[in-house]
């Protein structure tokens, strides 16, 4: 929760703030990855670097570094029960790659996530060129497999369990903020029909990780965080000995929150777009600023937090139809939940 003084100037700790500077941490981290690989004629530093880097160390830190040619084995051995639990984004941009031949340059920002966790799957390298572009590409021995894989009759059902599970997984996060990723796991587990091993186990997590914003908690469990927590550890650290209380949502409350508007929030935040909307200075937009005024609601932010917000970015003088619309979002906004779902319906 925000507590007041903590929290005293909110305007770096939007949600749309905190996505502008993971961006610019993603391009920092790409640059970094630039020109690593394991295949093709990679130098030792190349390849140990790519290693480095990839979700296989991030999984066993302490295991010996395989040999460059039994790690090519293990990440060709391991394509096709990988591929079908990637992210969506993931599966759009390798699916670019292999229809522009085997590279393609990165489009737009919304593309650098998928990029870097398929480097870290160790299926992809990156070159940031000369004009400023970062291209990425695929290794020719795997072109065939992926591509083989996706044309696999089995591949399209896995795909849609995956977008509908990601859809509920990102609703419940709407719905709390937080949520331990082992019962997301088991859930994912038992619904795609997987094998009960370690690898299986190993790729919904890469999974997760790929798709949503996470940190860890004291004993070192994954969870998952809605991206407008502005303080997860804090929020984790004040909520971890509350006891969780199952619930059966409405299936019109799942779907809300997966549009990240429930219905009883719907009426109050339109008539706040309305009033932002010729009140705001240039550049902003009052979609995203309604959204960042609503998670902050959320974690607890004062009026008077929320007005300041507001006045930093209004045009015009703050008036009592704007105030009120403001209001009327803090009343109708539902908070989130006070304990963490550590296992799922």
């Amino acid at each position: 929760m925000i507590t007041a003084g903590l929290f005293s100037d909110l305007r770096e700790c939007t949600m749309s703030q905190m996505k502008q500077s993971e961006i610019r941490n993603l391009k920092h981290q790409l640059s970094q990855m630039s020109g690593v690989s394991i295949y093709g004629h990679a130098s030792a530093q190349q390849w140990t670097r790519a290693y480095q880097l990839s979700y296989d160390m991030m999984e066993a830190p302490d295991k010996p570094w395989p040999a460059l040619k039994t790690l090519r084995t293990s990440v060709r051995k391991r394509l096709t029960r990988e591929l079908p639990l990637i992210t969506e984004r993931e599966e759009a941009l390798l699916k670019r790659i292999i229809l522009f031949g085997g590279t393609t340059p990165l489009f737009s920002d919304d593309e650098l996530g998928a990029a870097e966790s398929l480097i870290r799957r160790l299926w992809c390298s990156c070159v940031l060129r000369d004009d400023g572009k970062m291209y990425l590409h695929i290794a020719d021995t795997l072109m065939n497999p992926l591509f083989k894989c996706m044309s696999d009759e089995k591949y399209p059902e896995t795909r849609i369990r995956i977008y509908t599970l990601s859809a509920t997984l990102h609703s419940m996060l709407y719905l709390h903020g937080m949520m331990y990723a082992d019962p997301a796991v088991q859930h994912l587990k038992g619904q795609l029909l997987l094998e009960d091993d370690a690898v299986s186990l190993r790729m919904l997590y890469r999974f997760l990780r790929a798709e949503f914003d996470y940190c860890l908690d004291g004993q070192g469990n994954l969870v998952l965080i809605h991206p407008g927590v502005m303080q997860p550890k804090k929020m984790l650290a004040a909520i971890s000995n509350a006891q969780y209380q199952a619930q059966d949502y409405a299936r019109e409350m799942i779907i809300g929150g997966m549009g990240e508007e429930l219905h009883e929030e719907m009426a109050a935040t339109d008539i706040l777009r309305s009033e932002l909307s010729q009140a705001l200075q240039p550049g902003y937009n009052p979609m995203s600023m309604v959204d960042d005024l609503k998670i902050l609601v959320k974690q607890g932010a004062t009026h008077e937090q929320l007005t300041e917000l507001v006045r930093d970015k209004l045009a015009t003088q703050m008036n009592d139809r704007l105030e009120n619309a403001l209001r009327k979002v803090e009343m109708d906004t539902v908070r989130w939940q006070t304990a963490v779902p550590r296992r799922m319906n």
